[in-house]
This record gives structure tokens, sequence and C-alpha cells, in this order.
């Protein structure tokens, strides 16, 4: 049977046995009586042709929403075919052309032009007619794009946009255009105040503006609360009485230029020496306001500011793709021909220019004589009711429409606050016309169409130009997902609309324009921040929202059916940000630069921590924390302005069952980036074993010379830990010229919601003066800049073999050490320790044999740190300082120093570990150099020696250089 798509989508979250659509004929069973509206369904047919298809989706072990929103599209559109007659769907002339006439033809064109031609003249008249409806024309072409561009659905040009060109376009353009008809109420109704006043002086003359126009929107509010289908239904009504007005007064023109007609006070009939003296303009400042052509041009553009009024009866057009565009640019065209017969024939041609400026009521010192009454044939009263059903008209369709368009905003949930607005399925949006009404009340009580014209043209002229430079850059970009079939559109067609609306908006007011364009942009900004606009695409789907089916609990997997019984749910989007017209450039930015990226380019003073963590993942596809490392690793990136990459190992066989569980570990690690705030990106593969899938990512992860250079890892503590693992990915990484961190100790790195530390962070370097080429002091000075760390004091240990000189040679070791800090930009308190590399056999050289007198010079031990970049000037410091001591001759024959094992007191520590835990006990961080495996030494050995060498200290970081490390620490 046919069904609803509440059906279809309720029919997704049931729990399936098998393959079978039972759930669907049921869902379809229950709800098929019922719309997804809430109203009846009038008729039922079959559709086995999207039953099918749900079939072999269910077939398949993952299914992607944007499938089922294909099949609920389908459904919903053969629903809607099936209950609604095709008699009552709208064509293009009465869909859409006479919408588009009747908004046009307004207010503006009966009250306004004349007096317009009177200061502007024919000519500058005709400039100012020619650029409006230009504006709109250009505006049309690029609305037919946005019409094209896919099937449009229901939801009028708010909706259009929406799905063509994103959620923030959309809800960007949604708020303009509510405020844009919101206002333009208010426009028509002191229109229709003016004319009431000027063709009834006797009867309204005496009641103030203001007072009228509340009772005229009171009146058209009501209407539209409790009978809206009704606008609709008379809309051909109102367009009638517009037309036969315009008829009216230009047979009146004829009759006055015959000289039949009834003469009247400033009426001469069509002549060329009346057109020779209207040509030029004549400004004059009327009713204290200081008339020129860009005054006359914002009062006469709310005249063309609605031209998208077919394309909001989107949802009621039989093909809403080949009616808008014919229909939009086929009004426009003829509302131009009717504005330039006005202004050539009947306002330049039969009026003399003083009846034209004249302003005949003393108590409305603003309102303008109303001309065009005087001239209708046969009579006057033809314009009058022509004029006011326009208004009437005019503001009962922005008063329907303004209200649907906030509902909209609040149902998206792009504009949370809005939401408030949003009635119930079938409901009519009550709160939102009241919201409306009383913003057009404010209005209203501005009491003057002069000054309220001009600020609708503000509000009009941002959307137009929002829509415009939209599709001009979409064009431009020629972006996948806009595929506009109008073969009129060009993207340069729509730069010349977006330069046009900007040029009037600054060219007639500088300031406002200022203020609405910085207003719409942040009204941009705060929609892409919101959730609502994350789940909307370009085409208005989910971003990657799959359906992706898992066992309700284990007992079912023991019901000996061939297969588990599988709950449908939905998973999150993988990100944050939303899909949109950017991600065209954002993918041509990054591939010119990836493409410009050369080797050496990311070395010496412009290295950046990109770190490769290889994170574990449990039996559960889930994360297995490792003492905040990911809070520290987001610390760290972000202030270093690096990369992470955080990714783990499935060990499994690379199969459907364990690809589905990694990209579950994928969603959830994604998932976790975002809520640590890690700057960087989550992956997950399957792999035998976790050393060959450490590999592969060692290997693969980057482009071309776009590569990690440090690995973290976080040392394992469990009593079952595969050392000779651990080892080798050590070794691997070493292999691969990375440099390696290790996270350990006993407390956990502080998070986001964590106060800031206060306490010492402590670098100690061990018989090498700047191992890794300074990074051993580079990363605590990165950490330091955050504020989860700034509060904290950096101290550097030295430990240095014994010397004879003692303590004069650690004050000038520590001098030495003190300039080249200050000479790396680092403040940090120097402590020099001297040991005999018997009491630090961890760190002691196996290629020497060294005794406590005869230790090479800190210049030797500088220039044997690989990759440390020390000045001329720093070696000659340190050099001078020791130039007492000779260099020692070359060493013996290497011979293997003891295990260090061996080398321990009957406590099990070594008199350097007895140091650091004197020392840093108490510290917050400890950073020191990774401690070498020996030769001959077992894995499991050495990584007890690691143990206790950290034992008791509450944050360490051990690193690992390369020996391929390029830094430039020291300037």
């Amino acid at each position: 049977g046919l069904l609803s798509p509440v059906a279809i989508r309720e029919a997704f979250r049931e729990p399936w046995r098998g393959r079978s659509c039972a759930a669907v004929r049921r869902a379809g069973e229950a709800d098929s009586t019922i719309t997804d509206t809430g109203s009846p369904t009038v008729h039922r047919q079959a559709a086995p042709l999207y039953i099918d298809r749900l079939r072999k989706m269910l077939a398949t072990p993952r299914v992607r929403k944007t499938d089922v929103d294909s099949i609920v599209f389908e459904a919903e559109s053969r629903r809607q075919e099936a209950a609604a007659p095709a008699a009552t769907k709208l064509g293009t002339v009465k869909g859409v052309f006479v919408p588009t006439l009747q908004n046009i033809m307004g207010i503006i064109l009966f009250v306004r032009v004349p007096f317009i031609v009177g200061q502007a003249g024919i000519l500058e008249g005709l400039g100012i007619i020619w650029l409006s409806c230009a504006t709109a024309l250009l505006t049309a072409v690029s609305m037919s794009a946005v019409a094209t561009n896919g099937r449009p659905r229901s939801g009028g040009c708010y909706a259009m946009v929406k799905n063509s060109l994103g959620a923030q376009f959309g809800g960007v353009t949604g708020a303009l255009l509510f405020l844009s008809n919101t206002f333009g109420v208010a426009m028509y109704v002191l229109g229709c105040v003016e004319v009431l006043q000027l063709s009834f002086p006797a009867t309204f003359g005496d009641l103030p503006m203001r007072v009228l126009g509340a009772i005229i929107l009171t009146g058209l509010a009501v209407i539209v609360f409790v009978g809206v289908e009704y606008v609709a239904r008379f809309a051909v009504l109102f367009l009638f009485g517009v037309l036969l007005a315009v008829a009216a007064i230009w047979a009146g023109v004829i009759v006055h230029s015959v000289g039949d007609g009834k003469p009247r006070q400033g009426i001469v009939g069509v002549s060329g020496e009346n057109m020779r003296r209207n040509l030029m303009s004549e400004y004059k400042e009327k009713a204290g306001v200081e008339w020129s052509f860009k005054a006359c041009l914002a009062l006469f553009f709310p005249a063309v500011t609605d031209p998208l009024a077919g394309s909001n009866l989107s949802g009621d057009l039989k093909d809403p793709q080949a009616s808008i565009p014919p229909g939009t640019i086929a009004a426009v065209i003829v509302t131009t021909i009717v504005f330039s017969i006005q202004v050539v024939v009947v306002a330049g041609g039969a009026v003399r220019r003083d009846a034209l400026i004249e302003f005949p009521l003393d108590d409305f010192p603003r309102v303008p004589r109303f001309v065009v009454k005087d001239l209708a044939w046969p009579h006057e009263m033809i314009v009058v009711v022509g004029v006011l059903l326009s208004t009437l008209g005019a503001g009962l369709q922005s008063l329907a429409g303004a209200p649907r368009l906030l509902a909209a905003l609040g149902k998206d949930d792009l504009v949370p606050i809005l939401r408030h607005f949003a009635p119930s399925d079938g409901a009519e949006p009550r709160k939102a016309i009241l919201f409306c009404a009383s913003l057009s009340m404010c209005l209203v009580m501005v009491g003057d169409l002069n000054a309220v014209a001009p600020f609708i043209t503000l509000w009009f002229l941002t959307c137009y130009a929002i829509i415009n430079i939209a599709c001009a850059y979409l064009g431009y970009e020629k972006h996948p997902s806009f595929r506009p079939t109008y073969r009129l559109f060009k993207w340069q067609v729509s730069l010349v609309g977006c330069c046009v609306c900007f040029f009037i908006m600054f060219y007639t007011q500088p300031l406002s324009a200022l203020g609405a364009l910085a207003a719409a942009g942040l009204l941009y900004k705060y929609i892409e921040t919101q959730p609502g606009a994350s789940a909307h695409t370009a085409h208005g789907e989910s971003e990657l929202p799959i359906f992706e089916r898992e066992p309700e609990s284990p007992s079912n997997t023991d019901k000996g059916s061939d297969s588990e019984t599988e709950t449908m749910c939905v998973s999150p989007a993988h990100r944050t940000g939303p899909s949109d017209w950017r991600s065209g450039s954002r993918f041509k930015t990054a591939r010119t630069a990836m493409l410009a990226l050369e080797e050496g380019d990311l070395q010496f003073k412009y290295w950046r921590p990109f770190v490769l963590f290889l994170c574990a993942i449990d039996g559960d596809a889930n994360y297995v924390r490792q003492r905040g490392m990911l809070d520290a690793l987001a610390q760290l990136v972000r202030r270093g302005k690096g990369l992470a990459l955080v990714n783990g190992v499935v060990v499994d066989e690379v199969a459907e069952p364990s690809l589905r569980k990694a990209r579950k570990a994928r969603r959830r690690l994604r998932a976790l980036l975002r809520d640590r705030g890690v700057q960087g990106f989550a992956d997950v593969v399957v792999s035998p074993s976790h050393e060959e899938g450490r590999k592969y990512l060692l290997q693969t992860k980057g482009l071309g010379y776009f590569r990690p250079n440090t690995v973290a890892l976080g040392w394992p503590t469990d009593t079952k830990r595969d050392a000779r693992g651990f080892l080798r990915t050590m070794d691997d990484t070493t292999a691969m010229l990375k440099t390696l961190l290790v996270f350990a100790g006993d407390r956990v790195f502080p998070g986001a919601k964590d106060p800031p530390l206060r306490g010492r962070v402590d670098v100690w370097m061990v018989f090498d003066l700047f191992p890794a080429a300074g990074l051993l002091l580079l990363i605590p000075f990165l950490l330091l800049r955050d504020d989860k760390w700034t509060q904290c004091e950096l101290r550097l240990f030295v430990v240095s073999p014994r010397t004879d000189a003692g303590i004069e040679d650690d004050g000038k070791l520590e001098e030495a050490v003190k300039s080249m800090l200050k000479a790396g930009g680092v403040l940090a308190k120097v402590l020099v320790l001297r040991l005999g590399e018997e009491d630090a056999p961890r760190f002691a050289r196996d290629d020497s044999l060294l005794t406590p007198t005869r230790q090479p010079s800190v210049r030797t031990r500088a220039k044997l740190t690989r990759g440390s970049s020390l000045t001329a000037e720093e070696e000659f410091i340190l050099s001078e300082e020791f130039s007492s001591q000779p260099l020692p001759p070359e060493p013996p024959t290497p011979v293997s120093p003891p295990s260090p094992m061996r080398r321990i007191d009957s406590t099990g520590k070594t008199k350097l570990t007895v140091l650091l835990k004197e020392h840093s006990g108490s510290s917050e961080l400890v950073l020191i150099r990774l401690p070498p495996q020996k030769r001959e030494q077992p894995p499991q050995e050495w990584m007890v020696s690691v143990d206790r060498l950290i034992e008791g200290l509450r944050r360490v970081i051990l690193i690992r250089e390369s020996g391929a490390e390029k830094v430039q620490f020291f300037q």
C-alpha cells in the first residue's frame, strides 16, 4: 500500500529480523489512513517500486540516510500526487506571473511615480526605473538558477535557497525576506491610508494617519488570523483591479490628449512641449526633504522588491522548474514596460511639473497629490478602488507570507530563539502572525511612506545581493552540487546583479548599508554555529548520517537465526562544520597548498607539531583513555598551530564485521575529538595485530610532504603488556625519522574543565645538551602557553659528568646554558647537577669508555647533538669556559658497559632515579629523554628500568629523538 514518510522513517527504527520488510508493511497498515501532515489520505495505490528498493536496502549492512530520504521523498511525492487532483496545481501564469505582477504593480506605481518624475524628470526617472528593474531582472535570473538546481520543494524562496545554496544562506535569506515582507506590510498600509485621505478627505481627512493605519493593519491581521486561505483565492481579483486602474489611467491620458476630457488643473494631455519641459530634472526641497536622484531611487525601489513572489508558491506549481524562470522574468519585463509608459507618457507627457510635485493637504504636508486619480476615465473611482485593492491585496499577501517564513525558520531550528514561533503540524502559525503584525505596527507608527520605503529597500537589496553573490560564487567555482539547468544563467550575470545591489545600497544609504551587511554577516556566523545548520547540506540532506545496524543485546546472537536481530540507529555526523558553499574553495585551497609544499618547508623555524597519536581501541570499539593524552595533545597542537592524527587499530581480519566495527570506532573517536577540542582527524584501521596496524599507520599517514613529524604513545602499565611489540613500534618510529613522545605518570593531564595547574614543569637533560635539536625545551614552551599551564614555572636540570673543577665549572655551565636559553626566547630556572655515568647507566654511551676525570667538553657534546643549531658565538662561549681542559683522545675499541640493571642499589634505584624523585617528585610535569635500550637487554627488563625511573612522578613526557630532527630552536 501507499506509505507515508512517517511510516517509512519509523520502520527504520524498529527491530529487524532477517531481511524482511514486515515492519514497513506493519507501519504502513498502522499509518495507512494518516499522512505525515495529519490529514486523511484521499487515495491509496500500490507502490512496489520503492517497496522493492527498501527490501534491497535492508539486505545491506549499512544504509545511508540520503538513500532513505530519496525513498521518503518519492513516497511523499506519490502520496501527494494521489491525494491532490492535478487541477489544483498552478501553471506558469496563475502560479508565477500573476502573483509577481501583482506585487510589483503596487502603491508606488500609482502614488509615487508621478512625484518622482516631477523631481527627477523623464530621463532620470527612466534611469531610476531601469536601474531598479535591471536589479530585479538579474536577481530573477539567479533565482531561476536556484529553482532549476534540482527539483524545487514546497516552502517558497527560503526553502529553495536553503536546499540549493545551504542552510546558512537559506537562513539569512529567510530572515531578510521575513523582515522585508513584515515592513512591506507597513508600506502598503500607509499607502492605503494616503489613498483614502486623498480620495475621501471629508471622511478620513480628520483622522491621524497613525490611527487610520493601525485600524487597517488590525483588520488585515484579523483576516489573516482567521481565514488565510481566502487571500490566495482573491489574488486574481486584486490583480484585475490593478489592471483596470492602469487601463483607466491610460484611457484618461488619451481622452485628455484629444481634448474630450474634463479639464483639470495641471493636466494638459500628451504634448511635445510638456515632455520637453519635464525632460530634465529639477530637484526641489519638499516636505522638509532635499530631493535628489538617490533619494528618488530609494523611494522607488520598493516597487520592484518582490520578483520572488512566484517562487513562494513552488509547492503549488505543476512544474516549478518550467514555471518559475519564464513566469518571473516575464512579469519583470512587463512591469518594466508599464513603469516606463507611466514615466514617459502619463506623468512626463500629460501632466505639468508643478502638478506632479504638489502637496494638496495642509494636515498631511508629506503626502503628494494623487495625480493619476484626476487622470482616470471614465471615473476616478476606478483608480481609487484599484489602488485600494492593490494595497490591501499586497498587504494581505505579505502579512500571510512573513509569518510562514518565521515559522519555517523556527521549525528548521536554524535560529533557536525562533523555535517558539514554529506551530505544530497542520496548524496555522498564529504566534508568528501576531509577532509580524506587531512589528508592522511599529513601522506604521512612523506615519510617513517616504521614510518607510527606503528602509524596506535596504533589506530587500541585502537579500538580493546575498542570493546573487552565492550563485555567482558557486557558478564560478563550478561546484558539483550546483547544477542549474536554466540556460540563461551565467555566473557573470549574478555577479553583475550583486554589484548593482551593492551600488544601490551604498549609494542611497551608505551607513545603513554597512549596518545591514554586518547584521547579515553576524546572522550567517550565528546560524553556522547552530546544530540545525549542520543537519542540512546544499540539497537539504543530513550530512553523512548513517543508519547502522547494531546488535540489541548479546543474547540475541544465541537465538539460532540466520542473522542477528538488529536495530537501525542514526549515527552522528562526522564533524560539526556544515557542508556549505565554501567546501569547493576549501578543497581548491588545500589542493594548491599541498601541491606547493616541498620537502623542508616544515622544518627549522617553520616546524609545527604534527602528531600521530597511536591510541588504543578496545573490543567494543571504544577509545581506551590514557592519562588525558587527548587533552595534552589538544593543548600542544593548539598552541603550536599544528595538527593531530588520532589513529587506532582494530585487531581482526579484514572483513565486513571488522570494517563495520572500525567505522563505529572512527565515529566515536571523531565525536571525542570534537568534545576535547583536538584540532585534527581520527581514523581506525583493521589489522591482524597491533604491531602490523601501527606499521601501516606510520607508513601511510600523510599526503605528499605533509606527513606527521612526531608520534605519540601512551606508556603501557598493564601487567600483560607486550614489551617486545612496544619496542618494535618505537624502533619503527625512529627508522621512519619521526620524534617519539611517550606519555606516562601517576596523574592525568588537565582537561578543559579542570582548574589551571600551579607548580613546576621540569626538563631534564642528562649527559646531553638540547637533545632532539631543542624539542625537549620546545614542547614545554608550547604547553606553558596554554591556560592550563601558564601559572607553572619552567626549570631546566642539566646533568653533566663530574669534573675536577667542581663548583667553578657548574657556574660557568649554568651561565652558558642561560645565555643559550635567552637566545632561544625561553625563561627558565637552570640547575646544574653532576653525576658519574655509572650513576645514570640508562643514559650512558655504549660507544665509549669514559672516566669521571676525562670527559669531552661541552662544545664536543653539543656537536654530538644531532640536528642542533648552535651558533658560532654560542659554541665559542662554551669552548672558552672549558678551554683549560684538553680534549680527550679517541677512545679505544668500544666495549659495552655492563647491564644497567647491575648498577642499582639495594632498593633497585639508581642515583639519577633518586635525584628525579628528590627534585621533581612534586612537579606537575617532567620531560626527559627516553632511555635507550642497551645491547642485549631484554625488552621486559628495559621497561622495568623505565618504570623505576619515572616511578612516583605525576606526569611525564619521555622524548626519543630520531636523529633527523630539524628544529631551529635558537635564533
